[in-house]
């Protein structure tokens, strides 16, 4: 009974602290590792005295209290930075589209409705020059 009790505490412990994606710090994995830890130090701790349910309940506690301190000072990496975007314009396909006669003004606005970023060289912007990229696609390209 006593193991159920404190497989039911964990748990509730897990789902309490389960945090959400938009989160940018790491609360909910630090408390949910602090109170498993500290259940199971509480636990063993308490066992020796007699008292095993209790201590894993107050070394739950007190681990999840202090695991999302430390997880709030923690944060997760940006999304974007993980995610790459699927629908990013190369510098080739630039390239292929100014070949194929598509408009400086249609080529901007592929660019800006995928939301393409681009970190150029010069050896880049001096690429797309000979390739015949208009300035005014580059200079979007770049930012200006």
């Amino acid at each position: 009974m006593k193991r159920k009790i404190l497989l039911l505490v964990i748990l509730i412990f897990a789902l309490i602290f389960s945090g959400c994606q938009s989160n940018k710090t790491r609360i909910a994995e630090g408390a949910g590792i602090g109170g498993a830890v500290g259940a199971l130090a509480g636990g063993i701790i308490g066992y020796q005295s007699g008292h095993g349910v209790e201590g894993a309940l107050i070394g739950g506690a007190v681990g999840a209290g202090s695991g999302a301190v430390v997880g709030s000072q923690i944060n997760k990496p940006e999304q974007n930075a993980q995610t790459p975007n699927n629908s990013q314009l190369s510098v080739e396909k630039i390239v292929e589209l100014t070949k194929q006669g598509i408009s400086s003004d249609e080529i901007i606005n592929k660019i800006k409705n995928t939301n393409s970023k681009y970190s150029l060289t010069s050896e880049d912007v001096d690429y797309l020059r000979k390739q015949g990229v208009s300035q005014r696609v580059i200079e979007t390209m770049q930012g200006i």
